[in-house]
Protein backbone atom coordinates (compact mmCIF):
# COMPACT_ATOMS: atom_id res chain seq x y z
CA UNK A 1 0.00 0.00 0.00
CA UNK A 2 1.60 3.27 -0.91
CA UNK A 3 0.38 6.04 1.67
CA UNK A 4 1.01 9.88 0.59
CA UNK A 5 1.73 12.89 2.44
CA UNK A 6 -1.71 13.99 2.32
CA UNK A 7 -3.32 10.93 3.58
CA UNK A 8 -4.42 9.37 0.10
CA UNK A 9 -3.69 5.53 -0.54
CA UNK A 10 -3.44 3.29 -3.52
CA UNK A 11 -3.91 -0.63 -2.71
CA UNK A 12 -4.61 -2.16 0.92
CA UNK A 13 -3.12 -4.08 3.99
CA UNK A 14 -6.62 -5.13 4.32
CA UNK A 15 -8.79 -2.19 5.34
CA UNK A 16 -10.26 -1.62 8.97
CA UNK A 17 -8.96 0.04 11.88
CA UNK A 18 -6.01 -1.94 10.77
CA UNK A 19 -5.25 0.18 8.23
CA UNK A 20 -6.16 3.08 9.55
CA UNK A 21 -3.31 2.54 11.85
CA UNK A 22 -0.82 1.99 9.54
CA UNK A 23 -1.97 5.14 7.69
CA UNK A 24 -1.72 6.73 10.16
CA UNK A 25 2.05 5.53 11.10
CA UNK A 26 2.62 5.92 7.58
CA UNK A 27 2.49 9.51 7.72
CA UNK A 28 4.54 10.14 10.26
CA UNK A 29 7.14 7.98 8.85
CA UNK A 30 7.17 10.43 6.07
CA UNK A 31 7.89 13.13 8.44
CA UNK A 32 10.70 11.43 10.00
CA UNK A 33 12.10 9.93 7.46
CA UNK A 34 12.45 6.61 9.40
CA UNK A 35 11.24 3.32 8.39
CA UNK A 36 9.57 1.42 11.18
CA UNK A 37 8.02 -2.26 11.91
CA UNK A 38 4.69 -2.06 13.32
CA UNK A 39 3.39 -5.64 14.95
CA UNK A 40 -0.43 -5.39 15.63
CA UNK A 41 -2.85 -8.46 17.28
CA UNK A 42 -5.63 -9.40 15.85
CA UNK A 43 -7.74 -9.84 19.10
CA UNK A 44 -9.60 -8.43 21.67
CA UNK A 45 -7.66 -9.66 24.58
CA UNK A 46 -3.64 -8.65 24.20
CA UNK A 47 -2.24 -5.41 25.34
CA UNK A 48 -1.68 -4.82 21.49
CA UNK A 49 -4.68 -5.54 20.22
CA UNK A 50 -6.57 -3.55 17.68
CA UNK A 51 -10.37 -5.14 18.84
CA UNK A 52 -10.18 -7.39 15.85
CA UNK A 53 -11.99 -10.80 15.91
CA UNK A 54 -9.66 -12.62 13.49
CA UNK A 55 -6.86 -13.66 15.83
CA UNK A 56 -3.39 -14.18 15.24
CA UNK A 57 -0.93 -11.39 14.50
CA UNK A 58 0.40 -9.04 11.72
CA UNK A 59 3.30 -7.43 11.17
CA UNK A 60 4.02 -4.26 8.54
CA UNK A 61 6.93 -2.68 7.58
CA UNK A 62 7.23 0.57 6.68
CA UNK A 63 9.54 2.47 4.56
CA UNK A 64 9.27 6.23 3.75
CA UNK A 65 10.17 6.68 -0.48
CA UNK A 66 12.84 9.38 -0.89
CA UNK A 67 12.55 10.70 -4.62
CA UNK A 68 16.13 11.60 -6.38
CA UNK A 69 16.54 14.87 -4.57
CA UNK A 70 17.21 17.76 -7.60
CA UNK A 71 20.16 20.66 -7.60
CA UNK A 72 19.79 23.88 -8.73
CA UNK A 73 22.37 25.63 -9.75
CA UNK A 74 21.57 29.13 -10.15
CA UNK A 75 24.29 30.41 -12.07
CA UNK A 76 26.34 28.67 -14.89
CA UNK A 77 30.14 29.60 -14.36
CA UNK A 78 33.38 28.31 -13.56
CA UNK A 79 32.22 26.35 -10.42
CA UNK A 80 28.97 24.98 -11.97
CA UNK A 81 30.65 22.53 -14.15
CA UNK A 82 32.52 20.41 -11.57
CA UNK A 83 29.77 21.21 -9.54
CA UNK A 84 27.28 19.35 -12.18
CA UNK A 85 29.57 16.42 -12.37
CA UNK A 86 29.86 15.11 -8.30
CA UNK A 87 25.93 16.45 -7.77
CA UNK A 88 25.43 13.57 -10.92
CA UNK A 89 27.76 11.33 -9.15
CA UNK A 90 26.20 11.41 -6.33
CA UNK A 91 22.71 10.94 -7.25
CA UNK A 92 21.03 14.13 -7.75
CA UNK A 93 19.53 15.32 -10.71
CA UNK A 94 20.90 18.65 -11.78
CA UNK A 95 19.07 21.90 -13.21
CA UNK A 96 21.44 24.73 -14.11
CA UNK A 97 19.92 27.90 -14.89
CA UNK A 98 21.80 31.50 -15.63
CA UNK A 99 20.65 34.49 -17.76
CA UNK A 100 23.65 34.25 -20.55
CA UNK A 101 23.04 31.76 -23.09
CA UNK A 102 26.77 30.67 -23.49
CA UNK A 103 26.57 29.96 -20.04
CA UNK A 104 23.67 27.80 -19.84
CA UNK A 105 23.64 25.07 -22.61
CA UNK A 106 23.75 21.76 -23.60
CA UNK A 107 27.58 21.65 -24.80
CA UNK A 108 28.66 23.58 -21.44
CA UNK A 109 26.59 20.82 -18.97
CA UNK A 110 26.55 17.91 -21.02
CA UNK A 111 25.07 15.80 -17.58
CA UNK A 112 22.89 18.43 -16.70
CA UNK A 113 18.96 17.23 -16.75
CA UNK A 114 17.83 20.59 -17.42
CA UNK A 115 19.57 23.68 -18.52
CA UNK A 116 17.33 27.38 -18.61
CA UNK A 117 18.30 30.72 -19.43
CA UNK A 118 16.05 33.69 -19.40
CA UNK A 119 16.27 36.25 -16.59
CA UNK A 120 17.20 35.04 -12.91
CA UNK A 121 14.15 36.26 -11.40
CA UNK A 122 11.60 34.81 -13.61
CA UNK A 123 13.31 31.60 -13.32
CA UNK A 124 12.92 31.35 -9.76
CA UNK A 125 10.01 32.22 -9.78
CA UNK A 126 8.80 29.54 -12.14
CA UNK A 127 11.27 27.07 -9.87
CA UNK A 128 9.33 24.70 -7.30
CA UNK A 129 11.29 23.17 -4.86
CA UNK A 130 10.98 20.31 -2.16
CA UNK A 131 12.74 19.69 0.93
CA UNK A 132 14.85 17.27 -0.26
CA UNK A 133 15.91 19.67 -2.97
CA UNK A 134 18.87 22.24 -2.93
CA UNK A 135 19.43 25.41 -4.24
CA UNK A 136 23.08 26.91 -5.11
CA UNK A 137 23.50 30.53 -5.74
CA UNK A 138 26.51 31.19 -7.51
CA UNK A 139 25.86 33.75 -10.58
CA UNK A 140 28.06 36.22 -11.81
CA UNK A 141 27.37 39.13 -10.05
CA UNK A 142 26.33 39.98 -6.40
CA UNK A 143 22.68 41.96 -7.49
CA UNK A 144 21.83 38.83 -8.71
CA UNK A 145 22.61 36.19 -6.09
CA UNK A 146 20.76 38.60 -3.78
CA UNK A 147 17.55 38.64 -5.97
CA UNK A 148 17.86 34.91 -6.69
CA UNK A 149 18.25 34.35 -2.49
CA UNK A 150 15.15 36.88 -2.11
CA UNK A 151 12.60 34.91 -4.64
CA UNK A 152 13.71 31.33 -3.17
CA UNK A 153 13.38 32.41 0.55
CA UNK A 154 10.14 33.76 -0.47
CA UNK A 155 8.43 30.51 -1.39
CA UNK A 156 6.15 28.86 0.12
CA UNK A 157 8.31 25.48 0.22
CA UNK A 158 12.00 26.15 0.84
CA UNK A 159 14.63 23.55 -0.31
CA UNK A 160 16.43 21.20 2.07
CA UNK A 161 19.62 23.82 1.42
CA UNK A 162 20.21 27.03 0.33
CA UNK A 163 23.81 28.26 -0.02
CA UNK A 164 24.92 31.39 -1.68
CA UNK A 165 28.53 32.13 -2.78
CA UNK A 166 30.82 35.05 -1.61
CA UNK A 167 32.73 36.62 0.88
CA UNK A 168 31.61 37.44 4.69
CA UNK A 169 31.69 41.29 3.75
CA UNK A 170 28.99 40.69 1.39
CA UNK A 171 26.98 37.94 2.76
CA UNK A 172 26.63 40.23 5.66
CA UNK A 173 25.48 43.08 3.37
CA UNK A 174 23.68 41.01 1.03
CA UNK A 175 21.71 39.90 4.30
CA UNK A 176 21.04 43.27 5.82
CA UNK A 177 19.54 44.73 2.27
CA UNK A 178 17.26 41.75 2.51
CA UNK A 179 16.14 42.46 6.11
CA UNK A 180 15.56 45.83 4.98
CA UNK A 181 12.79 44.64 2.45
CA UNK A 182 11.48 42.19 5.04
CA UNK A 183 13.05 39.46 4.93
CA UNK A 184 12.52 37.81 7.98
CA UNK A 185 15.63 36.80 10.64
CA UNK A 186 14.80 33.12 10.72
CA UNK A 187 14.70 32.53 6.92
CA UNK A 188 18.12 34.20 6.28
CA UNK A 189 19.73 32.34 9.08
CA UNK A 190 18.60 28.72 7.09
CA UNK A 191 21.21 30.00 4.25
CA UNK A 192 24.69 28.24 4.04
CA UNK A 193 27.18 31.70 3.71
CA UNK A 194 29.94 31.69 2.49
CA UNK A 195 28.67 28.80 0.93
CA UNK A 196 30.57 25.15 1.07
CA UNK A 197 32.26 23.07 4.09
CA UNK A 198 35.87 25.19 4.93
CA UNK A 199 38.64 22.52 3.65
CA UNK A 200 40.63 25.31 2.12
CA UNK A 201 38.94 25.15 -1.06
CA UNK A 202 40.57 27.58 -3.90
CA UNK A 203 40.02 25.89 -7.38
CA UNK A 204 36.49 25.45 -8.92
CA UNK A 205 36.83 21.76 -8.71
CA UNK A 206 38.21 22.29 -4.79
CA UNK A 207 35.38 25.02 -4.16
CA UNK A 208 32.79 22.27 -6.25
CA UNK A 209 33.09 19.73 -4.16
CA UNK A 210 32.99 21.66 -0.48
CA UNK A 211 29.32 22.79 -1.86
CA UNK A 212 28.66 19.30 -2.33
CA UNK A 213 30.21 17.81 1.03
CA UNK A 214 28.28 20.80 3.12
CA UNK A 215 24.48 19.19 1.00
CA UNK A 216 25.61 15.73 1.78
CA UNK A 217 25.79 16.91 5.48
CA UNK A 218 22.44 18.69 5.98
CA UNK A 219 20.91 15.87 4.15
CA UNK A 220 21.92 13.70 6.93
CA UNK A 221 21.65 16.24 9.73
CA UNK A 222 25.33 16.66 10.33
CA UNK A 223 26.83 19.75 11.60
CA UNK A 224 29.85 21.18 9.70
CA UNK A 225 32.10 23.48 10.45
CA UNK A 226 32.78 27.18 9.12
CA UNK A 227 31.91 27.56 5.73
CA UNK A 228 34.04 28.47 2.63
CA UNK A 229 35.15 31.97 2.55
CA UNK A 230 35.34 33.09 -1.39
CA UNK A 231 36.00 36.79 -2.51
Amino acid sequence: MLVYPNGETSGTVGGGLLESKVREAAMRCIVDKKPKLLEFALDEESADSIGALCGGKVKVFIEPIQGEPTLHIFGGGHIAIPLVQFAKALGFRVVVLDDREEFANRNRFPLADEVKVGNFIILTQSTRFLERDSAVIITHGHEHDEAVLKECLGKEGLPGYIGMIGSREKVASTFSHLKEQGVPEQLLRKVKAPIGLNIGARTPAEIALSIMVEVIAQRYGKSPQVNQDVP
